[in-house]
């Protein structure tokens, strides 16, 4: 009999599952929108809903599910209690939810009850674990330590120990798009979308979500409303051009700090810049090597395991015979 766990990738825009072997091998996907801003009790019900379809999907086909779900979830996430312990105000009183005695609770009047425990980990932290399951049934390095940096809508972090999620004493390990932003030239340009342009982080450089504002603050003329319209913009504009540039810069001096201050065996990035191509991507390296000690070898790469990133570290937690970012369940 094929055997799989339930998977679940829980974002403010959308709630991803799938049916996911030991060897990662997807066998059923589904997917809602999240409710965000209808609340914690409604985003945990979508949760429930995509469960419960590809519960369905597995009884159908005779699939044996395994009795953990695992999950990915924004927020910092207790490990130990399943709790989220604080999030951002994209899912609206996210912050405080059981999340896994609640999505538990939801599942139990399903036929059989195949799930009984729900694993849950910080969103990034499940990408990294997927990152390091990719790379392990591939034939690739996972062991030692790896940090994984996604520069997505935001910007936020993980750094796995032979593959164990280091998850730090309040939990909010990982968290490295709320750190300073790196000193730049052009570090006026991130002002605009900053709600502290004094105290700036590197999410505001960083976060696709900037990018908007600050061609604009460049004296950018057209109408842009998103990274991917600028980067699409660069090769006519001037504007665009020096944001990217900018930004990649900003990245490439934080990333060089990282490798200085932990010396990971592997720096892994992820995310919608990590993808954008070399017109990021070889300012950041360009940048990176000027700060990275003499020495350190390691320098960044990007993530191998794609889109289902998220979805195979929620997996690995299914899989695992306890969650591995806390010593017990």
């Amino acid at each position: 009999m094929t055997h799989a766990a339930v998977a679940l990738d829980l974002g403010g825009t959308k709630t991803a599952g799938a049916l996911i072997t030991a060897t990662g091998e997807i066998l059923g996907q589904a997917a809602e929108p999240t409710p965000a801003q209808r609340g914690a009790s409604a985003v945990m019900a979508t949760a429930a809903s995509v469960s419960r379809t590809l519960l369905d999907e597995a009884k159908e086909r005779g699939i044996e599910v395994r009795p953990v779900l695992g999950i990915g979830s924004a927020g910092a996430i207790d490990p130990y209690t399943g709790n989220v312990l604080s999030a951002t105000p994209n899912i609206r009183d996210w912050t405080g939810a059981a999340l896994s005695r609640d999505l538990a609770a939801l599942l139990e009047d399903v036929p059989g009850r195949p799930i009984t425990t729900v694993r849950p980990v910080n969103d990034v932290h499940a990408h990294a674990l997927g990152e390091a399951l990719y790379r392990k049934n591939h034939g690739m390095t996972a062991e030692g330590t790896m940090f994984l940096v996604a520069f997505g809508t935001g910007v936020g972090g993980a750094m796995l120990i032979d593959g164990k999620p280091q998850v730090g004493r309040h939990f909010v390990a990982g968290h490295v798009g709320m750190t300073p932003m790196p000193h730049h030239r052009d570090s006026e340009l991130f002002a605009a979308g900053s709600k502290t342009p004094e105290h700036m982080i590197l999410e505001n450089a960083c976060g696709g979500v900037a990018f908007a504002d600050a061609y604009r603050s460049a004296g950018g003329q057209a109408e842009l409303s998103t990274a991917r319209e600028v980067f699409a913009r660069a090769d006519e504009d001037a504007s665009a051009r020096r944001v990217i540039k900018a930004s990649a810069e900003i990245a490439g001096a934080f990333l060089g700090g990282i490798v200085n201050m932990i010396d990971p065996d592997e720096l892994v990035l992820s995310g919608g810049l990590a993808a954008s191509g070399p017109s990021w991507w070889e300012p950041m390296i360009e940048t990176f090597l000027k700060v990275r000690l003499p020495g350190i070898t390691t320098r960044p790469v990007a993530a191998s395991s794609g889109d289902m990133a998220a979805l195979l570290g929620a997996a690995s937690l299914a899989w695992s015979d306890r969650n591995p970012a806390a010593p017990t369940d």
